[in-house]
């Protein structure tokens, strides 16, 4: 407010006028401040107190407390420390206003202390309110642990069922290293990360020493092949030339016939000779840069008349183009001849056959898939698909898978197989790129 409270007195023409005509000269001046004040906060008073006048000027809200205009404080009210120190205070006790919790507040002009304001509230009500307070308080800290519990409870569960979860297929690691832990999208996922790794590194070194025993078996048995097939071919010789030599000789047919029967025998157990020596001392590769596609392509050709005679469908999957492989292009046929032969005895009559071509930049390789849909190749027969003179079929030599392997894997490429009961089998072979040009 501008002025001083003798201002207003000299304004209402009172200064000769008593005091309590003054006090209401000047509380109807404040009266409206206060009362104003004391609304925006329910169940809180506020006043002014006069150090000149010694008495009360405003008291809000008035229509509770105007009757109390004109009083003085008593002498060791607090309010009276205000006005000599300057200093605020807080009182609490029994007052004007009953049992209250009193803030005093000094007014200051031009450096002299003129009164002090204040705002109090019954202490019964600020019980009510601590006590609302302690209620609140208790009842958050109840819901706080309630909360946790529940979501120690779902974080422990939801924790338990990852686990769970990742020990089912930590169990499918004794049936099948090629599996993964799946990625749960939470905290157990550098656990699942660091397993997969563990697993994939043990798994391409059981493939590794898979091979490395493989190879083991394969040249073992080349040694035995070799020196068996020599042993026997000189005989087979000896004997084809003789039946020969008595075919043209002996007029009788049915002794003709028998001597038919040995000379085709014989051939037949020379072609297995012929095979045999191949395998324990493969001719010597022309190795040359050539494009897969095209060999496949030829390949078909020689196995044409077969696979119409099955009514058997080709059909081709072939990226155009592909980068260059270096092997030998005639037992690069001769690899494919053997698979796809396997495959149309596999299928019989009416089936398909799936030829695809792919490479791989990351690491740097073409990939042959021939794909049938036979029978499928029974589990237990798959680890020995690939070892020498291993065959389920009546008239087969069990070589063919097993040349093939070598001729890929002296060319530094891999062969693999994958087959499912009922579903048919897949040949993949893999060659390493050349780097001269594709087609």
């Amino acid at each position: 407010m501008p002025g001083s409270f003798d201002d207003i007195v000299i304004a209402r023409k009172l200064t000769h006028a008593s005091k309590e005509e003054r006090l209401t000269a000047i509380n109807s001046d404040l009266r409206a401040i206060t009362d104003r004040v004391a609304a925006s906060y329910p169940g809180i008073g506020v006043g002014y107190y006069s150090k000149d006048l010694d008495a009360i000027l405003t008291y809000g809200p008035s229509a509770e407390y105007g009757h109390t205009i004109g009083l003085s404080i008593s002498s060791d009210h607090e309010g009276r420390l205000v006005m000599e120190t300057g200093q605020e205070m807080v009182q609490i006790g029994k007052l004007v206003r009953g049992d209250i919790m009193n803030a005093m507040h000094p007014v200051i002009r031009n450096n002299q202390v003129i009164g002090y304001i204040w705002a109090n509230e019954l202490t019964a009500e600020i019980d009510a309110q601590l006590g609302g307070m302690k209620r609140n308080i208790f009842l958050t800290i109840l819901a706080g642990l309630l909360l946790g519990l529940s979501g120690s409870v779902y974080v422990l569960g939801h924790f338990m069922k990852n686990i769970d979860r990742l020990k089912e297929d930590i169990l499918l690691f004794r049936y099948d290293l090629d599996h993964q832990l799946p990625l749960l999208g939470n905290e157990m996922d550098e656990i699942s990360e660091v397993v997969n790794e563990v697993v994939t590194e043990l798994a391409a070194k059981r493939k590794l020493e898979s091979r490395v025993l493989q190879a083991e078996r394969m040249a073992a048995a080349g040694e035995i092949a070799a020196g068996l097939a020599h042993e026997v071919r000189n005989p087979l010789t000896a004997i084809r030339g003789f039946a020969q030599l008595l075919e043209e000789e002996i007029k009788d047919p049915i002794h003709n016939q028998y001597l038919k029967v040995i000379v085709q025998e014989t051939q037949r157990m020379n072609r297995l000779i012929e095979q045999l020596l191949y395998y324990a001392k493969p001719t010597e590769p022309c190795l040359q840069n050539i494009y897969v596609n095209a060999i496949l392509e030829n390949t078909l050709l020689l196995l044409a008349s077969r696979l119409h005679q099955h009514n058997i469908i080709v059909k081709r999957k072939l990226t155009r183009p592909l980068p260059a492989v270096f092997v030998d292009p005639e037992q690069l046929k001769q690899v494919f001849l053997n698979i796809l032969i396997n495959a149309v005895q596999a299928i019989g009559d009416n089936g398909e056959i799936t030829l695809s071509t792919g490479f791989s930049r990351d690491d740097a390789s073409v990939e042959i898939s021939i794909k049938d849909t036979g029978p499928g190749i029974p589990p237990e027969n798959m680890p020995r698909l690939f070892d020498p003179f291993f065959t389920t079929k009546e008239s087969g030599t069990g070589l063919g898978l097993s040349v093939t392997f070598r001729l890929v894997e002296s060319w530094g490429g891999l062969i693999r197989a994958e087959s499912h009961i009922a579903q048919g089998s897949t040949f993949t072979v893999i060659l390493p790129i050349q780097k001269e040009g594709t087609r």
